[in-house]
């Protein structure tokens, strides 16, 4: 298991007043009542052009080039039971899509059981979110996010034509700063100390060998809660906690880092991820001069490639869940969750 769902909230209170720290917008093409919503994403700017992925390690070139792109089919199913009836609930979901220059969304449906109202928004980071609320006595929620989503490869060692443009003071203030779950630690500010003279895109390479080779890949050991220095102290977790050491590795050396939330796709490429593929996922993404925000895999020590679909980003785990939210009545809740993410197609990228 990479990340985990965040858990709901168990009170008594008015939901209404969790609910209105969000957005009211127009539900647009989410129609109420059916809860189902199918929104077909236009092709993004994903460039094409020579790609390569890599692992920590490889040289500046990467390894092999392929001009090909992958489509991807995810589907994501967030089960709640509850024991007995309850009157109302309100999920807030963090399910895509979302599109970049390394990947564009071909199609897109989100469908929730029972009848919802679905309303959707986009947080402070540019992700799409969407609050869900049943208002009638219910004993289950089912909500089921299907998508196809074509990565585009680019070679992840390579910099841009273009000289990334600068980050402002908020993305700064946001991603280069101690969060609620990587506050500043003497240990990561010593740890990461040796590598401050590395060029900044290097280092970040170095830094996520590092977590890969001194962190223990154990589940049941942490939980959406855990903070960095938690982690520290054990060394060990899942791919949410991996993420936060090297977030925190990162910021202790002026690089500005931020959690990446998404899937990724396991195959018999020996340059595939292992890990993680059977859940939501976990990664970083580092800003540095020379190559803007990319993305790395400590889990599996990877550059972050063809086979990782965004779905989110934040400061923290704690910005990006894929659903958390709260209910009114008295009952048992158990929650369950499937994800799926296969290749379905692949593409010449030539001419786009």
């Amino acid at each position: 298991m990479g990340s985990r769902p965040g858990r709901a909230h168990r009170d008594r209170r008015s939901l209404r007043a969790w609910a209105r720290g969000f957005p009211h917008q127009h539900p647009a093409a989410y129609r109420p009542g059916v809860g189902r919503a199918i929104r077909n994403v236009p092709a993004g700017p994903a460039g094409a052009g020579p790609a390569r992925r890599g692992r920590a390690g490889d040289n500046a070139h990467g390894r092999a080039a392929t001009a090909a792109a992958v489509r991807i089919a995810v589907e994501h199913r967030t089960q709640l039971a509850y024991s007995a009836d309850i009157v109302e609930s309100v999920m807030d979901a963090r399910l895509g899509p979302r599109s970049d220059e390394h990947q564009r969304w071909i199609a897109f449906e989100l469908r929730v059981e029972p009848a919802a109202s679905v309303r959707r928004y986009n947080d402070g980071f540019g992700n799409a979110a969407y609050l869900i609320t049943v208002a009638r006595p219910h004993h289950e929620v089912d909500v089921v996010m299907r998508g196809q989503i074509e990565t585009t490869l680019t070679d992840p060692f390579q910099p841009p034509r273009a000289r990334p443009t600068a980050l402002g003071p908020g993305d700064t203030a946001d991603f280069l700063t101690p969060s609620p779950l990587v506050p500043s630690a003497l240990e990561l500010v010593t740890t990461a100390g040796p590598f401050r003279d590395q060029p900044a895109f290097d280092a970040v390479q170095s830094l996520m060998h590092l977590v890969h080779e001194r962190f223990e890949y154990r589940p049941d050991v942490t939980n959406v809660e855990t903070s960095v220095t938690e982690v520290l102290s054990h060394a060990s977790g899942v791919c949410q906690d991996f993420a936060h050491v090297l977030i925190g590795l990162c910021r202790a050396i002026g690089i500005p880092s931020r959690y990446v939330s998404g899937y990724i796709v396991a195959g018999a490429d020996p340059d595939a991820p292992k890990r993680g593929a059977d859940a939501s996922h976990a990664w970083v993404e580092a800003f540095t001069a020379t190559h803007g925000w990319r993305g790395f895999d400590p889990t599996n020590d990877l550059m972050a490639s063809e086979h990782h679909v965004k779905m989110a980003v934040g400061r923290d785990y704690h910005d990006v869940p894929p659903t958390r939210g709260t209910f009114r009545g008295v009952a048992e809740e158990t929650l369950a969750v499937a994800v799926t993410a296969r290749p379905v197609a692949t593409t010449s990228s030539s001419g786009r």
